[in-house]
C-alpha cells in the first residue's frame, strides 16, 4: 500500500509498529487514530507466517507498507471464474486517456490496462489532455476524474465533445453515476471509487470492444423520498472533517429535502451547538483538534437530554466493542461509514419532531 501523506522519519519508523503509539504524537490530534491498526496488522501478518514493514524517503514524502504472508492459492467457482490475467484480445492495442489528478488513481490505471494490452496515456492536467488531442492524438476512449482543481471531468468532457464527438467517455468519481447527476447521454460509463478489477474490465470491454459484458444481478438501492424533509423537519448539524464525506452526507440529505450547517472538528461541532439549537448531530468520531466522543461528553454534560440534540455517530470502525464506546460516550445512534441511505433515513426518523428551544 502506497500513500502521499506525511511521511516518515527513522526515529517514527522506530515506533511506528508498537501499540498504543504514532510515528508523531502531533499526529493524533490532527488525524485522530488509536495507534493500534498496524500493531495488529503486523502481527495478523506474523500469525500468517509472514511479515509486515514500511518505507519512507522521509517526512513529506509518503510511505509504502508492505507485508507477505503464506497461503494456498483459491480456486474461484467454475461458474463464476472469469480470466482478467495477461493480455486481452479485445483490448490489446486500444488507446486509453487518462485524466485524473490523483497520481495513485493514475498509476493503478496505467498498470492495469497495461496488463490487458492497452496502451494508456495519462495527466493529472486536463490542459495537458486538450493539447494532446488538439494535437491529434487519437484515443479509443477517456478516462475523467470528476473532481479535479483545474477543471472538472464534467467540463472537460464537455470541451472533448465539441472537439471529438465519437470518443467515449468514462466518469471516475466516489459516487458513481449518482455524483454526476443529470449529464444527458454525456458519458458512456460511471466508475465509482475505489475501482474494481471487473468493473473496469467489463466498462472497457463495453465501450471499446462494443461486446456486451456478462452482467451480475446488483440488489436494489433504497428510494430517496425528496419529501421526507417536509414530512420530519429536523435542524441538521454534519460534524465531518473529511471533504468527500461531508460531499457525500451533505448530497444525500439534500435529495430528501434537508439542509444541514456543517462544523470540520469537534470544537466548532460543540461551537455551534451554543449557538444554534439542533434537533440532530451527525457526528463523525475521528476528527482533528477534538474527536466526536469528546465533542459528544461536552454537549451531554452542558445541556439536559430534553434540551440538547440527538447526536448520531457516524464511524468508519466497526470493530466490536465500537458502538459501545460510542453510547458510553453520549451518543443516542451509530451509523458505520460508507453511511446507507436506508439506515440514515431510520436514524433520522427516531429524531423527535421538531421543538423550539
Amino acid at each position: 500500500m502506497r500513500d502521499t501523506g506525511i511521511g516518515l522519519t527513522p526515529e517514527g519508523m522506530g515506533r511506528l509498529f508498537q501499540s498504543f503509539s504514532q510515528a508523531d504524537s502531533s499526529t493524533t490530534r490532527k488525524y485522530g487514530g488509536t495507534g493500534l491498526g498496524l500493531a495488529i496488522s503486523k502481527r495478523l501478518a506474523e500469525l500468517m507466517g509472514g511479515r509486515m514493514w514500511a518505507e519512507s524517503e522521509g517526512p513529506g514524502k509518503g510511505s509504502t507498507f508492505l507485508f507477505t504472508i503464506r497461503a494456498p492459492a483459491a480456486e474461484l467457482p467454475t461458474a463464476r471464474q472469469r480470466d482478467f490475467v495477461g493480455v486481452q484480445p479485445e483490448l490489446k492495442g486500444r488507446r486509453a486517456l487518462v485524466v485524473d489528478d490523483n497520481a495513485t488513481n493514475r498509476r493503478v490505471l496505467l498498470l492495469q490496462t497495461g496488463k490487458w494490452g492497452m496502451l494508456c496515456r495519462a495527466t493529472g492536467s486536463p490542459a495537458e489532455a486538450l493539447q494532446w488531442l488538439d494535437a491529434g492524438e487519437a484515443f479509443d476512449l477517456a478516462i475523467l476524474d470528476m473532481h479535479m482543481p483545474e477543471m472538472d471531468g464534467l467540463e472537460l468532457a464537455g470541451r472533448i465533445r465539441a472537439r471529438h464527438a465519437s470518443l467515449p467517455f468514462v466518469l471516475f468519481s466516489s459516487l458513481g453515476r449518482r455524483e454526476a447527476g443529470d449529464t444527458e447521454g454525456l458519458f458512456g460509463a460511471y466508475l465509482a471509487k475505489p475501482v474494481r478489477q471487473s468493473q473496469l474490465f467489463d466498462t472497457l470491454i463495453g465501450l471499446v470492444a462494443h461486446v456486451e459484458a456478462p452482467r451480475e444481478t446488483a440488489p436494489a438501492r433504497p428510494q430517496i423520498d425528496p419529501a421526507m424533509a417536509a414530512r420530519h423537519p429536523l435542524r441538521i448539524l454534519l460534524a465531518e472533517d473529511n471533504v468527500v464525506n461531508q460531499k457525500l452526507a451533505m448530497r444525500l440529505l439534500q435529495q430528501m429535502g434537508y439542509r444541514a450547517d456543517l462544523a470540520s472538528n469537534g470544537i466548532e461541532a460543540v461551537e455551534s451547538v451554543e449557538r444554534q439549537a439542533y434537533d440532530v448531530v451527525l457526528m463523525d468520531v475521528q476528527m482533528p483538534e477534538m474527536d466526536g466522543l469528546e465533542a459528544t461528553r461536552r454537549i451531554t454534560a452542558r445541556w439536559r437530554p430534553e434540551e440538547r440534540p440527538r447526536i448520531v455517530a457516524m464511524t468508519a470502525n466497526a470493530m466490536q466493542g465500537d458502538r459501545e464506546m460510542c453510547l458510553e460516550a453520549g451518543m443516542d445512534d451509530y451509523l458505520t461509514k460508507p453511511i446507507r441511505v436506508d439506515r440514515l433515513v431510520e436514524a433520522l426518523n427516531q429524531v423527535p419532531a421538531r421543538k423550539d428551544r
